[in-house]
């Protein structure tokens, strides 16, 4: 019995220095990112994903969320300031913290980035583009698929009468729209929920 509580002991010490490691180890990776503290709070808190449990009310207008968007295909949808839409495998970039906001009736989104103040459009070719000043382009509708991941086809544009949507490559790059489909892993996305999405990010 004594020898077992020794171990028991031994086990925790384990567990509390791993665990230490860990939390210094995500210190100094935020460290490195240049973000407000605005913005480390709100990446800290995108920890949890929306389920079809949802509450729909935000299709009806006016709604704002603040959301990392996970791909299928692991990567986070990011947007710089040089305008490159691409995806990331470090869940702290700054520039993978996106303001989803409800534009009309029907989950009609834009998509912007935090930090970059960019919207993620798309041109007729099916290319992902940046702009800063928002227009129709820039409007895509989230479809809530049956394995709880979301797609997001674009409003503006289709090819050959078939959706075009935001999709990332197995080596985190966009893929041209025309060459997306809705069963596409690709296409597929994980909206990774803020916490604290009531706090502005300037």
């Amino acid at each position: 019995m004594h020898k077992w509580v020794q171990i028991w002991k031994l086990q925790r010490v384990f567990s509390g220095l791993y665990l230490h490691a860990l939390f210094l180890l995500g210190s100094m990776r935020m460290a490195s990112c240049d973000c407000s503290p605005q913005q480390l709070a709100a990446i800290m808190n995108c920890s949890k994903h929306e389920r079809h449990t949802r509450n729909y009310d935000y299709m009806e207008g006016g709604d704002v969320r603040i959301r990392q968007l996970f791909s299928r295909t692991q990567w986070f949808l990011s947007i710089d300031d040089n305008g490159n839409i691409t995806g990331t495998q470090d869940p702290t970039n700054c520039y993978s913290i996106l303001e989803i906001r409800t534009v009309s009736e029907g989950g009609i989104l834009a998509i912007k980035g935090v930090k970059s103040q960019l919207y993620i459009c798309m041109n007729k070719a099916g290319q992902l583009q940046a702009k800063r000043l928002y227009t129709d382009t820039c409007n895509f509708k989230e479809v809530f698929l049956e394995n709880y991941f979301n797609a997001y086809s674009s409003m503006k544009w289709t090819k050959n009468g078939k959706q075009m949507f935001i999709a990332l490559s197995q080596k985190g790059r966009p893929v041209r729209g025309k060459k997306t489909r809705r069963e596409h892993v690709a296409s597929h996305f994980i909206p990774m929920q803020c916490r604290e999405e009531e706090r502005r990010i300037d």
